[in-house]
């Protein structure tokens, strides 16, 4: 399940903040003098006169400004979502103008913060101008050397201090083995045919008229859904289901079996009629496709994708839309279910496929779960060392709520004319159900 950081007790809160700050303060003097010293020591720049070593300083605090930009953001998000802060002069100044608007409440924290900052420039300067007054060993460049370093190492540090900082904020990914509810996608997804479903739906069926007639067709990662697979009922001799998740597949189950508490597809029925070129689609035409979609499915398939998938045979058409790249955050992870759903096509085979473009994650039901993040430009590479592929992108303005402003959209034609059994094709565990044929 998709968790939110909670705020702690005002007390405690007030604890961490202290805590935080305190350990930030040691960890940021330790980095920026340490890169002070070494800059320094390593007589980078030795040969600079007076002038360049005051422009390089002014240049340093520059970086150091972006770097501390970056961790204001990420301190403003610590103190909206936990009420705590690694500054404590940030935290009191939030505190103080929460009645105030979020606005006068970010810039009382900003201040707060940078204040504290800036405050702790003095020991460095300090530090590096009296040791220069006090011995002749530290020059006045070298002293301005020092500070420039001291920025340098404070910009990094900030820098990183924001990336661990979000990266604790970040709500941890919802778990399809004990999270994913199939009601819950199809109410958040599946009500009326959305913008993206329109031009996927299309871009299959345009797809489709490249498939061979008369040939099984496997459609993998499922779902609950069967919006994909109309489009398929008229050149398939038989479809083939497969999905992960056992609860996908009973949902499938029930529709097949004419539960009425089924999910109704008529509206995607229709509409991939309409991109059949049928204008106006009747009742009639709708239940016909619907009962020929039920007369070709006779394979209902759990597979596990992470691994290659024992089938014990190749398809001449293969549809995968939103599965690999909705299963995982994990691009390593994504390339590998890529590999193992495509080694299911076989000689001269067509793959169809669609992922949510440049999407991080996706809601269903009020949780938050994976995605992998990848672009037209990902697709195009993980299917080119086989495959000829066409690759396409539909932007979803209004889509990013649910995590994604777009999708892309491939058909690939395998250029292999031989192929060797793939790993696994004939070993594992592959559980096959509600098997009609």
């Amino acid at each position: 399940m998709a968790t939110r950081v909670r705020p702690h007790p005002a007390g405690l809160r007030w604890i961490i903040t202290v805590a935080a700050t305190a350990a930030s303060t040691y960890a940021l003097d330790a980095v920026a003098t340490a890169a002070g010293v070494l800059l320094v020591a390593s007589q980078l720049g030795s040969g600079l006169d007076h002038t360049a070593v005051l422009a390089f300083l002014a240049a340093s605090y520059v970086l150091w400004g972006l770097g501390l930009r970056v961790n204001l953001r990420a301190n403003w998000l610590l103190l909206r979502q936990t009420g705590t802060s690694t500054n404590v002069l940030s935290k009191a100044g939030y505190e103080l103008a929460g009645r105030r608007g979020a606005r006068t409440q970010r810039l009382a924290a900003g201040a707060g913060y940078v204040a504290t900052e800036l405050a702790k420039e003095a020991p460095y300067y300090a530090g590096a101008f009296g040791a220069a007054v006090l011995t002749d060993a530290v020059s006045s460049n070298e002293a301005l050397l020092f500070l420039a370093g001291a920025n340098l190492g404070a910009a990094a540090y900030e820098y990183l201090l924001a990336r661990v900082t979000r990266r604790l904020l970040r709500p941890r990914p919802a778990s399809f083995d004990t999270d994913w509810v199939p009601q819950d996608y199809l109410a958040d997804y599946y009500s009326a045919v959305e913008p993206d479903e329109r031009e996927t739906i299309a871009f299959f069926t345009d797809a489709m008229e490249d498939a061979p007639a008369g040939e099984p067709v496997l459609v993998f990662g499922t779902g609950p859904t069967l919006h994909h697979v109309f489009l398929a009922a008229p050149k398939a001799s038989e479809i083939h289901l497969a999905d992960y998740l056992p609860a996908n597949l009973d949902e499938i189950e029930r529709w097949r079996r004419r539960d009425p508490t089924a999910h109704d597809w008529s509206a995607f029925v229709r509409y991939t009629l309409e991109c059949e070129g049928v204008l106006a689609p009747t009742d009639e035409e709708v239940v016909r496709r619907e009962e020929l979609t039920r007369s070709k499915i006779t394979r209902l398939l759990q597979v596990d994708a992470r691994r290659p998938v024992p089938l014990g045979r190749r398809y001449a058409t293969v549809i995968s839309a939103y599965c690999a790249d909705s299963a995982t955050d994990d691009r390593a992870a994504w390339e590998t279910l890529m590999a193992n759903i495509t080694a299911l096509v076989g000689p001269d085979g067509l793959f169809i496929t669609a992922a949510l473009r440049r999407c991080r994650s996706y809601l269903v039901g009020g949780k938050r779960f994976p995605s992998a993040n990848v672009d037209e430009h990902d697709v195009r590479r993980v299917l080119a060392p086989g495959f000829s592929p066409h690759v396409h992108v539909r932007d979803l303005p209004g889509h990013e709520p649910q995590g994604y402003s777009g999708v892309v959209l491939a058909h690939a034609r395998r250029r292999e004319h031989v192929l060797r059994p793939a790993r696994g094709l004939r070993s594992g565990v592959l559980i096959t159900r509600g098997n009609r044929a």
